[in-house]
């Protein structure tokens, strides 16, 4: 009888150490979910933040930047604008 109170005793303390470690794993594991729920709801917004900063960016581009065809369009102009002023100049040169 006595080694089966010694057993329980050991079985006791085991099963104790088991319960509380399960505990604190469960503990940490609901913790995690919570703390990655709320990761997810901030990313959610700062995504939403992101795309309308983009959205914003997309519609100011041609308020600031040239287009291709506009610059082409100048180059080609003070291209000409050059050539006229170069046959002025040789026909200055010439008489």
């Amino acid at each position: 009888m006595d080694s089966q109170i010694f057993f329980n005793a050991i079985f006791g303390v085991i099963a104790l150490l088991a319960g509380w470690i399960g505990k604190m794993i469960w503990s940490r594991i609901t913790d995690l979910d919570e703390d990655l729920w709320e990761l997810q709801k901030h990313h959610e917004q700062d995504l939403k933040v992101v795309r309308k900063e983009m959205a914003e960016l997309a519609l100011s581009l041609p308020e600031k930047y040239v287009a291709k065809a506009d610059l082409d369009k100048l180059e080609d102009f003070i291209n000409e604008r050059f050539n006229k002023l170069e046959q002025k100049l040789d026909q200055i040169n010439k008489a």
